[in-house]
């Protein structure tokens, strides 16, 4: 199952980027502990963007080189406490953030990051969590497919996107612009 829809100025929404953009990402080296763990950090967020790509939508993930290029970048978040990774969901900003934290370099969490840019980049698609009904009831959400415990958006770790995942982020990728559930589908052009 995909839940979708933010809470936005002027009531729920549920931003996507439009049919056929690419959003650019690259990754910001400084901050990091090692210069090592930068580069791990943006090979893993890398391959993960390329296994959303592998699923043939119609939006695909691509790395930049430069900054000015990009719609996001990858910057290291310092100590973030038990957070992992932090994305955010489609928007026109000029420059968004996907932060990774120290956690994330942490033994037991290092060899999964792959698995945590995963869930994040379906937060950047604009997937909500799977208990977003229930722990994030404040903001509308609207469910696509089946509930699954294990899908990609939920906290099951490490995170995998499952056959139900590829199949409600599909249906999610065909809507219209337009009113689904009673809110509104927004196509977004990232800010490349």
């Amino acid at each position: 199952m995909i839940l979708l829809a933010f809470k936005l100025a002027g009531g729920g929404k549920i931003p996507r980027w439009k049919d056929g953009e690419t959003v650019q990402f690259a990754a910001y080296a400084g901050g990091y502990p090692t210069r090592d763990h930068a580069l791990l950090a943006a090979y893993k967020l890398n391959d993960a963007a390329n296994r959303w790509n592998d699923l043939g939508l119609r939006v695909k993930f691509k790395w930049v080189s430069r900054l000015e290029e990009a719609a996001f970048v990858l910057a290291y978040g310092g100590n973030g406490g038990s957070t992992i990774a932090r994305a955010f969901e489609p928007n026109t900003n000029d420059l968004n953030t996907l932060f990774v934290y120290q956690k994330a370099f942490e033994p037991g969490i290092i060899n999964s990051m792959y698995n945590v840019f995963l869930h994040e980049l379906g937060h950047v698609l604009g997937l909500r969590h799977e208990f977003a009904p229930e722990k994030e009831g404040s903001d509308p959400s609207v469910q696509i497919g089946p509930r699954n415990p294990l899908s990609v958006m939920s906290y099951t770790f490490p995170p995998q996107i499952q056959p139900s995942d590829e199949t409600s982020t599909r249906v999610f990728y065909d809507l219209p612009e337009g009113i689904y559930q009673g809110l509104q589908v927004l196509h977004v052009i990232p800010d490349n």
